[in-house]
């Protein structure tokens, strides 16, 4: 039996991080029975293409200037694959046209790491004719990277005197003109605490709801735990009264505050506010031990962190506003070139952070999927 064999050169165009482009071929081969006449082998060069890779942050402008234009092109052996469905990440999708050309916007304002690929080819076309299934595999395993993050730069490294094996390297990530690294900082506080019956017995199920004075919406808790515990976070705010209420679905009921009473909550602090539940009616005396307020450790931070690609144990600084950042790191690990990451972190901490604080490497998240994760620092 004789077969047709497809050798398959896979071109995929990847810009490097600090501009400079170069090819990367994957060479597979496959085999195939759909035609039994002639043995022969085809070579296809197919390719993904984009202008641009990557993108440096850029701050949000009234001109919509942060928002970038990527065209792009789908060829097989530098002919157009017309449409061709070609989606960013899980977001948004568009056609290739007749020259197997597309284009989508990149938002420069955010930091992330999407992934341009063919989603679908079912009313794909190549001079005029449908797509070999055998190549639709293929097409459909394409894939380019749209990063937007901030370059890194190496001002300086320094060898530590107390640990000659460890290096301190003095960074900063690159920015436009007048602009900033974004502040990183207290996004919320906490407000965690008890809410118990008239006889010290935990209320489960209950949920503790805030409300801004002269605001629609309101905070919510989770609902308590079987030791009557509740937690969330609330945006500080200068001098703003909360109404506070306690719903009870078991019951059916709501406790509030007595009326024209409101919760005024520290802007610079969490609290544990533990509730303890009328016997009779539905007002919560506002006075000790029926409702008692007390400091609450840690906040929810939120900001931009860069990190190190590396098993080994490092600490690094909060960056800056000129985004200038300090990284410990053994110097056998700083020779192998370890490539940065950045996230977009989110998380609690129970210290006390600030822009200049030492974090250890365990502190920092590994990337997500949608993070810069290879970002080569310019030395």
């Amino acid at each position: 039996m004789k077969k047709k064999f497809y050798f398959l050169l896979i071109i995929a165009f990847v810009a490097s991080l600090v501009a400079c482009q170069k090819e990367e071929v994957k060479e597979i081969t496959k085999t195939t029975e759909e035609n039994e006449t002639q043995g022969e082998v085809q070579s296809y060069n197919i390719s993904l293409k984009l202008d641009q890779n990557h993108f440096s942050y850029e701050n949000w402008k009234m001109d919509s200037s942060h928002h970038k234009l990527v065209k792009g092109k789908l060829l097989v052996n530098d002919k157009p694959v017309a449409g061709a469905e070609i989606q960013m990440s899980n977001k948004r999708k568009t056609t290739t046209d007749s020259n197997g050309e597309f284009s989508v916007i990149v938002d420069a304002n955010i930091i992330e790491k999407d992934i341009i690929h063919v989603s679908s080819l079912d009313y794909a076309t190549l001079e005029g004719q449908a797509i070999p299934e055998a190549l639709k595999k293929d097409l459909l395993a394409l894939e380019e990277e749209l990063v937007v993050y901030y370059p890194i730069e190496v001002d300086k490294t320094e060898e530590i005197a107390e640990d000659p094996s460890k290096l301190k390297v003095y960074a900063h990530a690159a920015l436009h003109e007048k602009e900033e690294f974004p502040k990183f900082g207290v996004e919320k506080f906490p407000i965690i605490g008890t809410v118990k019956d008239v006889d010290g017995k935990p209320v489960q199920g209950a949920t503790v709801n805030l409300r801004r004075d002269g605001v629609e919406g309101f905070t919510m808790s989770n609902p308590t735990n079987e030791d009557g515990e509740y937690s969330m976070y609330y945006i500080p705010e200068d001098d703003e009264n909360h109404y506070l209420n306690v719903y009870v679905p078991s019951q059916h009921v709501t406790y509030t505050l007595p009326p024209g009473k409101g919760f005024l909550f520290p802007d610079d602090f969490g609290i544990t506010l533990d509730i303890v539940l009328p016997e009779e009616g539905t007002i919560i005396r506002d006075e000790p031990p029926t409702l008692v307020a007390t400091n609450a450790e840690g906040a929810l931070y939120k900001g931009v962190l860069i990190g190190l690609n590396t098993t080994e144990d490092y600490t690094i600084t909060v960056p800056d506003r000129e985004g200038s950042f300090v990284l410990t790191v053994p110097k056998d690990v700083w020779e192998t070139n370890p490539s940065f990451y950045q996230i977009n972190y989110r998380g609690f901490s129970k210290e006390p952070l600030d822009l200049g604080d030492n974090l250890p490497s365990d502190f920092l998240p590994l990337p997500e999927k949608d993070e810069p994760d290879n970002i080569v620092a310019k030395k």
